[in-house]
């Protein structure tokens, strides 16, 4: 068998790898960011860069996200393909000597070798089932290849939804809880008013942006829970596409908000129910009206000291009555086009704003309201393969909804995925499952020992 041969068996097992173990994923997933990235590398392992890669965003997907599951699935598909390429291949060969036996043609030249050519990551057909390879193999995954793949995944689908010929994308901030280790504590700071454990768990505070419609998760950013959303939002600003539009809620009706979205090219809408100071410049309708808002004397903390802020911003300020009719509710945007009427601007918050998709449940969904990672850098690589799986299945529900009657708006995601149950933890914050029945601890409303016996 030549190079070139034993090439093509290594690529032939990555392609069964890739069908089997992403299934329903492998038409989706961006593979040319791992090549582009593996063509670095330096030793052939069987915890390849993809094959890492791959069983992180899988294991995201499953209700066991345990290692040990990880391990096994990944041994599973690895070594029934490895022994159905090496059978071909040894196949190949026995069907090469046949046909050069049968041929009387002298052969000049030194002996034919009849010898399997394989890489190590193929002739090792057996996996271990110790845990501690993939483990050392997700810490050499460079996160910043981990961050291209999920940013590849937002430009992967053709969703044609605008409001006024805009993007619609949703911003929102979640808490995630995090295991109970000392580098954890000291960079996510930790809080509970339990009696009985009152250092409590480390916590960090999950800031996302969604794109309205297709579901997919465009940008986040993760800190320690004392960071202010604020903050987090200032640092995906740039990264939100100019001429869009971003819905929030009421924490979001700041000046420097305002002054952000009109420096980066995007436009606001956010509840106001706070009192504001301004002056009415024009009255577009009965409730419709611009304003001008001049910037308060005090510079907020989460804004760094270099971002200077306008002395006067001009908004728009629309009022109506709640649908009770007992309540003046209160909507400010940067959207000044007179052409886009208030019912339009209305209805755009508050008539849909509820069916959306929302950070919130995004982790509830893919099971990551507490993280189980170790370290910060493995904490991170979890969030961001969540994140990859969970926007590969909205790029599935987009392309099967293309041409038909249905939308992918509709929370099919939130009726069939099954990671959706109660976490257990014990008081070291160490998560387990029904497959770890030697760690006892509480889940909610639900005693582990009640739980063994049923």
């Amino acid at each position: 068998m030549t190079p070139n041969e034993s090439l093509q068996k290594s690529i032939q097992l990555r392609d069964y790898f890739r069908i089997d173990f992403l299934k329903g994923l492998y038409g989706v997933f961006p593979y040319e960011v791992i090549e582009k990235y593996d063509q670095k590398k330096t030793r052939d392992r069987i915890y390849s860069c993809e094959n890492t890669v791959l069983t992180m965003v899988y294991s995201a997907t499953q209700e066991d996200k345990t290692l040990q599951n990880a391990v096994t699935i990944f041994g599973r598909v690895f070594e029934d393909h490895s022994g159905r390429v090496i059978r071909e291949a040894e196949s190949a060969i026995e069907l090469e000597r046949k046909v050069d036996l049968e041929n009387s043609q002298v052969r000049r030249g030194p002996k034919k070798k009849y010898k399997l050519k394989i890489s190590k990551s193929i002739a090792s057909a057996e996996v271990s089932s110790n845990t501690a390879a993939y483990s050392k193999a997700r810490t050499r995954i460079d996160i910043d290849l981990l961050i291209e793949i999920f940013k590849k995944t937002r430009e992967n689908v053709e969703f044609k939804d605008s409001w006024h010929g805009r993007k619609t994308y949703i911003t929102d901030g979640t808490y995630v809880q995090m295991q109970d280790t000392k580098e954890l504590r000291e960079l996510y700071e930790a809080k509970c008013n339990d009696a009985e454990n009152p250092e409590g768990y480390p916590k960090a505070l999950v800031q996302a942006i969604i794109e309205q419609g297709s579901g997919l998760i465009y940008d986040y950013a993760l800190s320690n829970r004392r960071v202010s959303e604020l903050s987090l939002i200032y640092q995906l600003v740039e990264s939100i596409p100019k001429g869009c539009l971003l819905l929030a809620d009421d924490l979001y009706n700041s000046y420097a908000i305002f002054a952000m979205a009109r420096k980066h090219g995007f436009d606001l809408i956010v509840p106001g129910k706070r009192d504001r100071n301004f002056k009415v410049i024009e009255v577009l309708a009965h409730g419709d009206e611009i304003v001008e808002v001049e910037k308060t004397r005090q510079h907020p903390k989460w804004l760094p000291k270099e971002e200077l802020l306008p002395a006067k911003l001009i908004l728009r300020r629309i009022s109506f009555l709640s649908s009770d009719g007992n309540q003046t509710l209160v909507l400010y945007t940067t959207l000044l086009d007179k052409d886009i009427p208030k019912c339009d601007i209305i209805l755009k918050y508050y008539t849909r704003w509820d069916i959306e998709i929302t950070i919130r449940e995004v982790k509830t969904i893919m099971d990551i309201n507490i993280l189980r990672g170790k370290t910060d850098d493995i904490v991170r690589k979890e969030l961001v393969a969540a994140f990859i799986a969970y926007n590969l299945i909205r790029i599935l529900m987009v392309q099967s909804t293309l041409g038909t009657a249905f939308s992918p708006k509709t929370d099919i995601i939130q009726k069939f995925f099954e990671s959706n149950n109660d976490v257990l933890m014990d008081s070291r914050g160490r998560v387990y499952t029904r497959w770890s029945p030697g760690r006892y601890g509480k889940a909610e409303n639900k005693d582990l020992g009640s739980y063994h016996q049923q």
